[in-house]
């Protein structure tokens, strides 16, 4: 197996001239999509021209990144059909967020979801949620890196360190140049295919180790491996950043118009649970292919390079690559945007590239020397989840319904915040709840019942 594995780094040539291809072609559509100028609008937003489908692909090909992929499958070969809930209640989280925040996401006019809060719930909270923002996506963009390179390393033998520089300076280019209007031209076809390589790799898969693993799994949602309380967690904390999520937000954001918004949130709901139940069947499929002890978030590398021929395990990781890459490319763009436009108030394209430029070095930094894919992810959704997502919804919800105490919204997504780094310093997932509830009691206490306002014949009249 390793002797295979080894060949596989060496022989890695057809594999780095790939890569250079792909690289390349990346950045002419970033040139591309530039060709008459770039303005803010198009930077940011891609000229909110985007339609329905165009907006539903890039959601899903944003959401199915490093963590459904290397992650999910690696959490898949540990625990069974659960790990369907990875992505699962991220598709639970995105039913709620298209039926009934779509539309005021799109008809706010934003540029960043942090903009639009001083409406929702008053200045104090547009500083405090860009700097939670910021934090948690670098630990997202952070684990797309780790990702790249899981996949960069054995394909080309290089180690860990120039295969994450090597990735992040790839993805960088191109989004530097290009913004929102590169990501979302090149998320239609890296979606694509992402989804070639994952039924190649799943028949492969089952062919290679003779199916006995997917026979024996029993369909389950909850097991010994993975109990209610984390389910509990999951719909919680994972589903609630797709309720409120500034990425998502950028995306709906780019739209035609709001009803384009919502069918598209809608449609991306299909799509994620479809992908979803392939990589969980994948990752079950390689309990035939991989020995217990391996890390998780290289299952799906070892069960590819080692088993699979070289025709096919290649093809298939820079498949898998591609998820990565696009959705790598959202959370740098998410991050740089809020840096810019709500924390140092600088909404132009010069400012936002040098915000990318900062972002990246950052992530870097964490992707060498910090946790693994999933640790990465869960810690970012921690500080997030907690801080973040309640104040913003229950503002959303009650919109002109209710004025907020802006300092008490502020208190209650710091407390929030805080209480969700604590789950993540200390392991214990019962921390992040208790943020969750501190942030959306303190959001309701900070809620006042707004009068109406009585027009001004009525006022002249007291009869009427």
């Amino acid at each position: 197996m390793r002797g295979r594995a080894r060949s596989a780094a060496r022989g890695g040539s057809p594999a780095v001239t790939f890569l250079v291809f792909y690289f390349a072609v990346l950045f002419f559509v970033a040139l591309w999509s530039t060709r008459n100028g770039v303005d803010a609008a198009t930077y940011f937003l891609n000229g909110r021209r985007s339609t329905a489908f165009a907006v539903a692909l890039s959601i899903v090909s944003s959401c199915v990144g490093g963590s459904a992929t290397m992650g999910m499958a690696g959490l898949a070969w540990q625990v069974g059909t659960p790990a369907f809930w990875w992505l699962g209640s991220g598709a639970v989280g995105l039913t709620v967020l298209s039926l009934f925040l779509a539309q005021k996401v799109r008809e706010s006019g934003a540029v960043t979801m942090p903009e639009m809060l001083t409406a929702f719930l008053g200045e104090p909270s547009r500083p405090l949620a860009s700097v939670i923002i910021v934090t948690a996506w670098l630990a997202i963009l952070a684990a797309q890196f780790s990702a790249m390179a899981a996949i960069i390393m054995p394909l080309t033998g290089l180690a860990k360190g120039p295969a994450v520089l090597l990735g992040a300076a790839a993805l960088l280019a191109y989004t530097l140049v290009g913004g929102q209007a590169a990501v979302m031209k090149t998320d239609v076809w890296q979606f694509s295919v992402l989804m070639a390589a994952l039924l190649l790799a799943l028949a492969l898969s089952v062919k290679a180790g003779g199916g006995h693993a997917l026979a024996a799994v029993p369909l389950e949602a909850v097991n010994a491996d993975f109990p209610v309380s984390k389910l509990r967690y999951y719909l919680c904390i994972l589903g609630g950043s797709y309720v409120v999520c500034p990425m998502l937000f950028g995306r709906l954001l780019t739209a035609r118009d709001a009803a384009a918004a919502r069918r598209g949130g809608l449609w991306a709901v299909a799509g994620l649970t479809i992908t979803a139940a392939i990589i969980v069947a994948l990752g079950i499929a390689c309990r035939d292919l991989v020995p217990a002890g391996t890390p998780p978030e290289q299952v799906l590398s070892a069960a590819l390079l080692t088993h699979l021929p070289t025709w096919a395990s290649t093809p298939i990781l820079l498949g898998i690559f591609s998820a990565i890459i696009s959705a790598g490319d959202s959370c740098i763009i998410t991050a740089a945007s809020v840096c810019s436009n709500d924390i140092l108030r600088r909404p132009g394209v010069a400012a936002c590239r040098l915000c990318m430029l900062g972002a990246a070095l950052a992530a870097m930094v964490l992707a060498l020397y910090g946790k693994g894919i999933l640790a990465l992810l869960l810690m970012a959704n921690d500080i997030y989840v907690c801080g973040v997502v309640p104040p913003v919804f229950v503002g959303m919800l009650l919109y002109r319904k209710a004025r907020f105490r802006p300092w008490g919204v502020a208190a209650a997504m710091a407390a929030g915040g805080l209480l969700g780094l604590t789950a993540t310093l200390s392991d214990n997932s019962a921390w992040s709840f208790a943020g969750l509830g501190v942030s959306l009691l303190g959001s309701l206490a900070a809620a006042r019942r707004r009068e109406p306002v009585r027009p001004k014949a009525a006022e002249a009249d007291p009869g009427i």
